[in-house]
């Protein structure tokens, strides 16, 4: 069955690795297929590959048949649903998840993805049902190497379409079904805050007993990360399987006291109650996916107890694994599925056999509680490396300390408390004070550790990881196996393979893809360029990720063309972050590090020249933009920021030679910029726009784009990220995200 459940898995797998899915007529060979591995047991293994691809491919065509039709894009539309999970409560209004009726021209809806900007005439409830007026797109996340893929979180999430709704409209038609899980789970939400108040641990303890993190900082959520406890704060498998067993424990006892062992014998009576108690956790977290596999985990487990059969913990773990890719086959796409699968694996591995004799069972507890953390420690590492680029030092430590506070003491008192609050208040709010107490008092121990920091670094190539996986192997095989710490070898290339770099001369550009701004990052042989960082939120999500990737720790000169939001929203966020030995700024504001023409510097035999503002310019924002002119080798690049028809004629009358070869259009393409006569004078051979994906303000222009015609026009709204490399053998052909990155999800658009 191992082997089986392995090749089914890989080809699930292979399905997430296309570019397009296959004809969905294919999935019919599902049926003959399931007959042929009885028929031919010598080639089931092959037969199981093409099933697991198979129903991967069903499986992921039922959500891409939902999406929304281009003709229902950017336009109001009515629709009538149901609001479903927990709507999350944003600065600027509401962020929500909704489930529409079909439509006439929309017969097949997905689930939506809302914005209401203002606040609505009712405050929002899961289970309500809505009439709203809505503008909606299709997903479209951007997409940029190393970086998270927001188009593939959506997608797990079932959901076809994001929008907003349109101001003044919406009407609610009906209140919430009082039976609604999703209803309980918000009126239990607010009775935590009214009893715990804004104290710092409110969020958290609400994280802990309904699986909602939205009350959770920025900054605790930073402090989470950094000592690798995050997942102490999501209702993990750790958490299911802990009160899983606590039910068992404790119903075990009370019935074989004063129940009837002889009609029920007290191990099923107990096997049964500790699945209630999975199942009520699992039921106030939403069945999120990591609930889903831990739930699935203790069925399995009563299962056997109730059948009278001893299965072996790696049967357990095989099954299990089989039922979830069944349920969900799309699952295995989250970090969640591999850390969570992961973890149990190496434990599985490390501790199997390992017995202690001869000694007491609290040190026998505390050596194996040790063990396990380490090996999920060690385990876990070349994956956290790969998907995440750091590793939190402190990581054992802390858990160390955090896993039997949280697990022992906090998680029973808050599900306790959560259950009892509305039945018996008093009992509910002193259960969820202690239990918020006692998190106060671990979180000071927490938030020391956090400024340890962590090991930061590029992120490791996949071949580096496979290897290091194998190294652990090693290194968690039984003690006194010989060569064991030679497993420490195979962890090298996970510190020793780093990202190329440019050579002498070169020029290696990226335009990030940051939706509806501008970000760049120019690298040379020793120097790193950041010019604009997006707004706060695209820096946070995109321009950090991308520069850790890299690997790069230090930025030579961040350049902030001016002070709109979308171009200098994320500089804090750099500074922050990174060691910026030195800035230039087009703010008025930043006065001792304001760029003005004439300022240039030479780095590894590429020139960097300033163009615009000249010195003391009145002008407003846009026109005040930095103008920088990289010029190597290989070709000539012009960073334009958000200059404007006034700004455009200054540089065309000040400079004879404005010639370039690459040009980043200026104003995203707006009906402001890009005068015929700028363009003429630039000879641009490519034109870069970074604009967002139907964006509100219509960049690029249509017409604008006229005047562009016989050039190459490339769009991040289309291509991702987009990179260049210029050398002596010239400009590189481009590097486009969504052509070199592309999976099946991204043809929403």
């Amino acid at each position: 069955m191992r082997l089986a459940t392995l090749f089914f898995l890989f080809g699930i797998i292979f399905c997430q690795t296309l570019s397009f899915l296959p004809d969905i007529r294919w999935t019919i060979l599902i049926f003959p297929l399931g007959i042929f591995i009885g028929i031919f047991p010598r080639y089931r293994l092959v037969f199981l590959f093409a099933l697991g691809l198979l129903w991967a491919i069903w499986r992921a065509d039922m959500i891409l048949a939902q999406k929304l039709p281009h003709n229902l894009e950017s336009i109001n539309i009515t629709i009538i649903g149901t609001v479903i999970n927990l709507p999350k409560r944003k600065s600027y209004g509401w962020q929500f998840e909704f489930s529409p009726l079909p439509l006439k021209n929309w017969v097949n809806p997905g689930h939506l993805h809302l914005s209401w900007y203002g606040m609505p005439p009712q405050t929002l409830r899961p289970g309500q049902q809505w009439q709203l007026t809505v503008r909606l797109k299709r997903v479209h996340g951007t997409l940029n190497p190393g970086v998270f893929d927001y188009s593939q979180w959506l997608f797990q999430r079932k959901i076809v379409a994001t929008g907003a709704v349109v101001r003044s409209s919406g009407n609610l038609l009906s209140e919430v079904s009082s039976y609604n899980i999703d209803s309980i789970r918000y009126h239990l939400a607010e009775e935590i805050r009214q009893t715990l108040g804004e104290r710092p641990s409110t969020g958290i303890i609400i994280a802990l007993a309904l699986g909602d993190k939205q009350g959770i900082s920025q900054k605790q959520q930073d402090i989470l990360k950094q000592t690798g406890i995050a997942h102490l704060v999501a209702i993990s498998g750790l958490h299911i399987g802990f009160i899983a067993w606590l039910f068992f424990l404790f119903s075990g006892k009370i019935w074989k006291t004063i129940g009837k062992p002889y009609l029920l014998p007290t191990p099923y009576f107990a096997a049964l109650f500790s699945l209630l108690g999975a199942f009520i956790y699992a039921l106030l977290a939403g069945f999120s996916l990591p609930t889903q596999r831990a739930l699935i985990m203790v069925i399995v487990v009563v299962s056997a107890t109730l059948f009278s059969r001893k299965l072996a913990i790696s049967y357990i773990f095989t099954l299990t694994l089989l039922i979830i890719l069944l349920w969900d086959p799309l699952s295995i796409i989250s970090t969640g599925f591999w850390l969570s699968f992961g973890a149990v694996a190496v434990i599985i591995y490390a501790l199997s056999g390992k017995d202690e004799q001869n000694i007491s069972p609290l040190i026998k507890w505390g050596l194996r509680t040790w063990r396990t953390q380490w090996a999920i420690t060690l385990g876990l590492f070349p994956i956290s490396l790969f998907v995440f680029n750091y590793f939190p030092i402190v990581s054992p430590l802390a858990n160390a300390i955090a896993i039997p506070w949280v697990s022992f003491i906090i998680v029973p008192l808050t599900l306790l408390g959560t259950v009892l609050i509305s039945i018996v208040p008093t009992i509910g709010h002193a259960l969820l004070l202690v239990a918020a107490n006692t998190l106060d008092a671990l979180w000071v121990s927490i938030e020391y550790l956090a400024n340890w920091g962590v090991w930061q670094q590029y992120k490791p190539p996949l071949w580096t990881v496979i290897v290091g996986m194998i190294g652990v192997a090693i290194l968690l095989l039984p003690r006194g196996f010989p060569g064991r710490y030679l497993g420490i070898i195979w962890l090298l290339p996970l510190f020793f393979s780093p990202p190329a770099l440019p050579n002498r001369g070169e020029v290696w550009f990226t335009l990030l893809d940051v939706g509806q701004g501008l970000s760049a990052v120019v690298r040379t042989e020793n120097y790193v360029l950041l010019y604009d960082t997006g707004t706060k939120f695209s820096s946070r999500t995109t321009v950090l990720p991308f520069l850790h990737a890299l690997g790069i720790k230090d930025i030579d000169k961040l350049l902030i063309s001016h002070d709109d939001n979308d171009h200098s929203g994320g500089t804090q966020m750099i500074l922050k972050n990174f060691r910026v030995k030195n800035m230039l700024s087009g703010m008025p504001k930043e006065s001792k590090n304001l760029c003005q023409a004439g300022q240039h510097w030479r780095w590894d035999d590429v020139d960097f020249q300033i163009l615009h503002p000249t010195a003391n310019l009145l002008a407003k924002d846009n026109n005040r933009s930095c103008v920088l002119k990289i010029s190597s080798k290989g070709g000539v690049i012009l960073l334009t920021g958000d200059i404007e028809k006034s700004a455009e004629y200054q540089l065309i009358h000040r400079y004879q030679q404005l010639k370039a070869d690459i040009l980043i259009v200026p104003h995203h393409g707006s009906n402001t910029s890009s005068t015929t006569s700028f363009i003429n004078t630039v000879q641009p051979k490519i034109a870069l726009i970074s604009a967002g994906y139907r964006n509100r303000f219509g960049h690029p222009n249509k017409f604008v784009m006229q005047r562009y015609k016989d050039i190459l026009v490339l769009e991040t709204a289309k291509t991702g990220a987009i990179q260049f490399k210029l050398s002596t053998k010239g400009i590189s052909a481009p590097w486009l995200a969504r052509d070199e990155m592309r999976h099946y999800w991204h043809n929403f658009y």
